[in-house]
């Protein structure tokens, strides 16, 4: 009986608890890495390497989870000892995020452990390769050989680590960089230069077919965990609820909560409305979902620190960072097509292309706030989150029982009829009306009455003549 059982790309392959629970300790050294973005505030130089030593730890942290996952999408491991090792492996996760914050404390002591530590990570995740390489019952589709070529090469890697002991702690995140990219520079390779022959091991670049459903369902479940990690990091305003004498110290709190935890509940609306519909898979989908966690996490942590203490600076990184956001899930929706793993039908890509625009009319939005003042740049963020929040109250093309052709009753849809035409006028016009009077100060009783008065009296003829229209029947 072989240790561990061949890929067979004809089975159904489901994620396993062992799977799971690794994904949660990833998820939980995630979150620990984006604890320095808590003391940022200001425009100084610690605020802009802190940013960027966020974004170096995901980056390394998702790209070691991607090799996990990539071997266990191509065999159903069964070992007691594969178990094991995979276990302390996320252990070592954990330790390494949390020696990088000692390095900050006491660099000597902090870079020393977080080297040994990413070490023995990597020695361990080769072993698991090894163990793979050891089934022979995959020699026939070359998984044997890319499984012993890929321990192998992170035996390099890894080896490659320990000399960082060599140099000044310093330097040690530059030796860190310059490894990971050597090593991992596949992708970079056959992005800057599609035709450039890759200088990779052939079983490295030429790799087995992949499990395209047990991948799409790992990766979701992962985004799944990263959210419920984020929301967690979200109610930490609830702690500071030490005492019920005043109203104030109870509601704020809850607001602030409240605020982020609407924030999260429409990206994570957006973003698994696709995978739901489309399943989709390919490289690219990947990336864009990594890309969209890690944008995801700064932009819930800036919020949370503006909330609680408003700045300029912190206010200008979340117009930013989300604006980002907003182009990312643009992006994904645009070019749903290629990356969908079930054939979508021409209703559900007209869906995402119109939410395409819809998202990058936010994206735009929130990208133009930076250069204005707080008032200005607040109401531009609630018109935004108002407009999408009244677009998935009536718009009902990202449901199945649409998108497949499949609908039993009949739905409103968004700039599908007048209905929803006449609305979009009445919202525009009542939007209008609060930017001219609050912000600008004018009068109603004056010429600037019928921008704002326009569009709510053309809005409401449009929704009556249709409300009449189809109600009214023929003798």
């Amino acid at each position: 009986m072989p240790l561990l059982a061949a890929f067979n790309p004809n089975a159904e392959k489901r994620v396993t608890w062992l799977e799971l629970f690794f994904d949660l300790i990833f998820a939980l050294a995630l979150a620990m890495s984006a604890k320095p973005l808590e003391h940022i505030g200001d425009f100084s130089k610690g605020s802009y390497l802190a940013l960027g030593e966020f974004v170096l730890i995901f980056i390394f942290l998702i790209m070691f989870w991607y090799k996990h996952m990539v071997l266990m999408n191509r065999f159903d491991h069964s070992s007691f000892l594969f178990i094991i090792i995979t276990l302390f492996i996320g252990f070592l996760v954990v330790a390494f995020t949390e020696f990088l914050r000692i390095w900050k404390i006491q660099p000597q002591l902090g870079s020393f452990l977080a080297t040994i530590t990413i070490f023995l990570a990597y020695i361990c995740i080769s072993g698991l390769y090894f163990l793979s390489s050891l089934n022979k019952a995959a020699e026939k589709s070359g998984e044997r050989t890319w499984a012993r070529v890929s321990s192998k090469h992170m035996l390099f890697e890894s080896i490659a680590f320990l000399l960082a002991l060599l140099v000044t702690p310093n330097l040690r995140p530059y030796w860190f960089i310059v490894v990971f990219l050597y090593f991992n520079r596949g992708p970079f390779e056959t992005y800057f230069n599609p035709q450039k022959k890759s200088t990779l091991h052939p079983a490295l670049v030429n790799k087995p077919p992949e499990n395209a459903s047990h991948k799409s369902e790992r990766i979701g479940l992962f985004a799944l965990l990263i959210y419920g990690l984020i929301l967690i990091l979200a109610a930490t305003p609830l702690l500071n609820i030490s005492s019920a004498e005043s109203v104030e110290g109870i509601l704020d709190p809850l607001l602030i909560f409240g605020t982020i935890f609407l924030f999260i509940a429409v990206i994570w609306f957006i973003h698994f409305k696709q995978i739901e519909l489309t399943r989709p898979k390919t490289r690219q989908y990947t990336v864009i979902t990594f890309v969209h966690l890690g944008l995801l996490v700064v932009s819930v942590h800036f919020v949370r620190i503006m909330l609680e203490h408003p700045s300029d600076f912190t206010a200008s990184v979340f117009s930013f960072v989300t604006g980002l956001l907003f182009t990312i899930m643009a992006v994904s929706y645009w070019n749903v097509k290629t990356m969908a793993g079930l054939p979508p039908t021409d209703k559900m890509l007209n869906a995402f292309k119109q939410w395409a625009y819809i998202l990058y009319t936010s994206a735009g939005a929130f990208f133009a706030s930076i250069i204005f003042g707080s008032p200005v740049r607040e109401i531009i963020w609630k018109a935004v989150f108002g407009f999408i929040l009244i677009v998935m109250f009536f718009d009902r093309r990202l449901y199945l029982y649409y998108t497949q052709s499949q609908a039993a009753k009949k739905v409103i849809k968004f700039m599908d009829n007048q209905t929803s035409l006449g609305l979009t006028f009445i919202v525009l016009g009542i939007i209008t009306f609060f930017v001219l009077t609050a912000l600008m100060g004018k009068a109603i009783g004056s010429a600037w009455t019928i921008i704002w008065l326009a569009p709510i009296i053309i809005g409401i003829f449009i929704f009556l003549n249709h409300w009449l229209h189809t109600r009214i029947k023929p003798n």
